[in-house]
């Protein structure tokens, strides 16, 4: 039975064929199974109950079939318009007759800018903007740092220490 090793060796590498797996269930249904292969019976018994459960049916009332079938229309009358719609809008900003001159087009806030120069000075005040609103949000973590350096318990307790030196070395 070595060709039943090769088609279980093939059947757990998942590259078994059908006609290979039905062998192999037919061979696990028979009575003359050899005593290594015994361990493999219950999985293909498994399989062979399994193809015998059935689902159980359910009956739809001819009013529920019909809103069923409208629903469904609706719903996929909707998904093909939003497709034709997404379609349109994808092939009109795409369109390749269009600013076939322009070298350059950069699109700020919807209007199209061809001058690079311009492109350019909006793209450094736009930077500029973003690093002052990137500073301004710096700035509650350094007011923190600041009043942390401030509230140094040991820079309190040293000054503290010095001033007690200081009024003992002045008042003997």
């Amino acid at each position: 039975m070595n060709d039943i090793d090769n088609l279980l060796e093939k059947y757990f590498n998942g590259a078994s064929s059908t006609e290979e797996e039905k062998r192999l269930k037919s061979y696990f249904n028979e009575t003359g199974i050899l005593p290594e292969h015994e361990i493999y019976k219950p999985l293909f018994a498994v399989f062979d109950l399994e193809r015998q459960i059935k689902a159980p049916g359910i009956a739809l009332s001819e009013k529920n079939t019909k809103r069923l079938s409208f629903t469904r229309r609706t719903i996929i009358w909707i998904a093909g318009s939003a497709a034709v719609a997404l379609l349109a809008i994808t092939l009109s900003t795409f369109n390749p007759l269009q600013d076939q001159n322009r070298e350059y087009v950069v699109i700020v806030n919807g209007k199209k800018i061809s001058n690079p120069h311009k492109a350019r000075q909006y793209a450094e005040n736009m930077f500029a903007e973003a690093e002052k609103i990137v500073e301004n949000s710096y700035q509650p973590f350094r007011e923190a740092a600041n009043m942390k350096e401030e509230l140094n318990a040991r820079k309190i307790l040293r000054e503290t220490a010095q001033k007690i030196e200081d009024i003992k070395t002045n008042n003997p």
